[in-house]
């Protein structure tokens, strides 16, 4: 299994996506998660602009240049219903074709968070009212050969509105979609917060989960620090990848350890994680995950 990690971790440290793909020199990393998360949160981004590909193709020389391949990608943060949809819709669209031009197969994403239905009750309501914004996307998916695929999240979450859940409701809404290209990642953080059985949820998905995002917490806060810094079973999720015949890449998500931003009230030199501190953090990840990895006999470079 080869280790992957998203770039998403060290935008707070760098002016672009550019300078973030270099940031990874040094750290071990050879595959990359080209996170899309936040690009309707930054104003005039890129993407969505008329020359957006030129940004995409460089970020791909560079990486071609350093060593790395992108293997996985994060959708943007957007409505998938009502006010704001159409732009999301747009921007999910732009970044599977931007997953086209970079090479990439399978993409995640959240199927929105919707307030006005309760969770696990209200699933098939929820199934219909996103339906239109997912199989809007099948042409952007077709063309570019891109799978999209459903995260988890955890059922904390879950008092404010509806949002799978659990390996079943994630079949379920693979199913209802009705096409190959969509599938499930497993997101084991979000999971440990339920204290789910990984094992179980994994050999449920079965062929359907193409992707997983690898973090940690306390068990009570979605923390996104680095795996062992938490309460989560590896054991249990590793045994789950290896005897569902799991294939895909084995990507970090732990963004928040060693976030940027500390604490908004703090202004001095000391306010902000140093940029060498966190290229330390990240190769710290790599190391963890190589020790995981090597735990269970599949580490692969």
């Amino acid at each position: 299994m080869k280790i992957a990690t998203t770039i998403g971790e060290m935008y707070p440290f760098t002016n672009s996506e550019i300078e973030s793909v270099r940031a990874y020199e040094g750290t071990g990393f050879r595959y990359l998660d080209y996170s899309f998360y936040d690009v309707l949160k930054v104003q005039n981004h890129s993407l969505l602009s008329d020359n957006w590909q030129e940004d995409i193709l460089k970020a791909k020389q560079v990486a071609e240049e350093l060593g790395f391949t992108f293997v996985q990608a994060h959708s943007p943060q957007c409505a998938v219903v009502g006010e704001g949809s159409e732009l999301g819709l747009k921007a999910t669209i732009r970044s599977i074709e931007a997953c086209g031009l970079l090479g990439i197969k399978n993409m995640v994403v959240h199927s929105g968070l919707l307030r006005e239905f309760k969770y696990p009750d209200d699933k098939l309501a929820y199934f219909k009212a996103i339906e239109p914004f997912f199989k809007a996307l099948i042409p952007a998916m077709e063309e570019h050969n891109v799978n999209i695929l459903f995260e988890n999240t955890t059922e904390k979450d879950c008092v404010y509105g509806y949002f799978p859940v659990t390996a079943k409701d994630l079949n379920d809404l693979v199913e209802y979609m009705n096409h190959p290209l969509f599938g499930t990642a497993w997101d084991i953080g979000h999971a440990n917060m339920d204290t789910a059985d990984h094992y179980a949820e994994i050999m449920e998905m079965g062929e359907n989960l193409k992707a997983v995002h690898i973090h940690d917490n306390d068990g009570r806060n979605d923390q996104h620090t680095a795996p062992f810094l938490g309460t989560t079973d590896y054991d249990s999720f590793m045994r789950g990848l290896i005897d569902s015949g799991y294939k895909g890449y084995f990507t970090l998500e732990s963004d928040y350890f060693f976030k940027y931003l500390r604490n908004p009230a703090l202004t001095g030199p000391l306010a902000h994680t140093p940029t060498e501190v966190k290229k330390g953090a990240v190769s710290l990840l790599y190391t963890i995950a190589k020790s995981i990895l090597t735990a269970y006999n599949v580490f692969e470079e």
